[in-house]
């Protein structure tokens, strides 16, 4: 025996990990601040994690980012806080283009299917 022979030690081979799955990300971005999707329709948004820099009755523009099972689609949009209660924030929609809100609207019934589906 040697006197490095504690050194050598053998090492299975690993396998390769797998890939970190991607997480889902649907947010509302305002003033460089993210703040996670509770729902999404053509009327509006809630979203939760609100820092409170906004108020009731503010104009805001935003960047709405969604990507789930539902849906993956991203734009930009001018609203009007309507509701905010602890740390989430409720909007409407100022002006929506009309390819938007049909976007919206697939969305909203896809995700009702999907909330369906779980709720069985």
């Amino acid at each position: 025996m040697g006197l490095f022979d504690f050194l050598k030690v053998s090492v299975a081979d690993k396998k390769a990990a797998k890939p970190a799955a991607r997480m889902p990300v649907s947010v509302i971005q305002c003033d460089g601040k993210s703040y996670p999707i509770v729902s999404l329709t053509p009327k509006g948004f809630v979203a939760r994690g609100f820092d409170g820099s906004l108020v009731v009755g503010q104009n805001a523009k935003v960047s709405v980012r969604v990507d789930d099972a539902a849906g993956k689609f991203t734009f930009n949009a001018t609203v009007s806080v309507v509701e905010i209660k602890g740390d989430s924030v409720g909007a409407t929609w100022s002006i929506l283009p009309t390819e938007v809100d049909a976007v919206i609207r697939q969305y909203a019934q896809n995700r009702k299917k999907q909330d369906g589906k779980s709720a069985r």
